[in-house]
């Protein structure tokens, strides 16, 4: 008896560069791809929600299509704080495994310093406090997210880091960064299981990058941004690992970073089939190009990002999906060629017995 098959979707982190799952999705849905879970960390939890919330995929790609637009349109990047500040604590900050963030602290206090304001302890409790509000974010999810239809969509998990304090979770991630070891593992949480007033909480908390967004409270812990852990294989910013103990016996895996360091080969008995950039995704270069790139919600980057997912997702998916399809084809027309063989036959009969009545 074959197996039933359960299909899969890791959505990783990063930022702005999350309208490139948009045309991914949108190839996917062409295709005739099929959705039964879904796992996302950062803007990918985000996205995540979103599309399993949908009664269809079809619907789920129309609401993203217009949440991306709507942001490209308005930037959901509200300021507590200085500008400069946002850009020093987004510098190099790409969530995908491979940015260098540099002395980040030190800089920090030079700029501070050359700006003439003082960064003493009150402005660094601020800033792990986060410098952006998320209250632009909270509006998009409540006009674009619906979460009765999340209470009976499609399996929804969400990778989030326990955190201390934004500092504290950006050293960890620089050691890790550096090779002095690895950042502690994210969590997953499977959202539909939280209560009702946890479930925005989650998905706030994966998408909460440490200094920029506050962190927040899931079940009596502190949570940020789950592409922090097991930063040295993108552990925490790539969460098939609740997909395949849920079940799935396929898994199709976004990557928002040239090239990644998540690898399928940790994960040898499992059927995956990534979606890797095939052409820069960085749209920005220089010292700032990640942060850039990271809080890049514009008219110019978001078009060209889901263009380049749609393209890769045809790629990657459509020589799979187009041999299989084939395949089904032909798998219909022989079961109907086999029926309509029977039902001659047993016209065959039918007339025979007639006949042979007649004498």
């Amino acid at each position: 008896m074959l197996e039933e098959m359960k299909v899969g979707l890791v959505l990783s982190g990063g930022g702005a560069k999350g309208a490139y799952q948009v045309g991914v999705l949108k190839a996917l849905l062409e295709l005739g791809a099929r959705v039964d879970m879904v796992a996302g960390a950062s803007i990918g939890a985000l996205n995540g929600a979103v599309l399993a919330s949908a009664p269809s995929l079809e619907i789920g790609v129309e609401r993203l299509e217009n949440l991306w637009m709507t942001m490209a349109a308005d930037s959901p990047i509200s300021m507590k704080m200085p500008g400069y500040l946002t850009l020093l604590c987004a510098t190099g900050l790409q969530i995908n495994g491979s940015a260098a963030f540099g002395m980040l602290g030190k800089v920090a206090q030079l700029a501070a310093r050359r700006a003439g304001i003082p960064l003493h302890l009150e402005l660094l409790k601020q800033l792990s406090s986060g410098v952006l509000c998320d209250k632009p974010l909270k509006l998009l999810m409540d006009e674009y997210l619906d979460f009765a239809g999340l209470a009976r969509g499609l399996p929804l998990y969400v990778s989030v880091f326990e955190s201390t304090d934004g500092f504290s979770d950006l050293t960890s991630v620089l050691s890790a960064e550096l090779g002095l070891g690895n950042s502690p593992s994210s969590k997953f949480f499977h959202v539909q299981s939280l209560p009702v007033a946890e479930q925005k909480e989650a998905l706030l908390a994966s998408a909460a990058i440490p200094l920029m967004f506050a962190s927040r409270e899931i079940e009596g812990s502190m949570y940020s941004d789950g592409g922090q852990g097991g930063w040295s294989n993108v552990q925490g910013n790539t969460p098939i690992t609740p997909l395949l103990e849920a079940g799935c016996n396929l898994v199709m895996v976004t990557h928002l970073t040239d090239g990644s360091l998540w690898s399928r080969h940790d994960f040898p008995d499992a059927k995956i089939l990534e979606i890797r950039p095939q052409s820069s995704i960085a749209r920005n270069t220089g010292f700032f190009g990640g942060a850039a790139d990271l809080l890049g919600f514009d008219s110019t980057k978001i078009p060209s990002w889901i263009d380049q997912g749609y393209q890769d997702a045809q790629h990657a998916v459509g020589r799979v999906m187009k041999p299989l399809a084939a395949r089904a084809a032909l798998r219909t027309s022989e079961a109907a060629l086999q029926k309509s063989e029977s039902q001659n036959a047993f016209a065959d009969l039918s007339l025979k017995a007639a006949i042979s009545r007649l004498h």
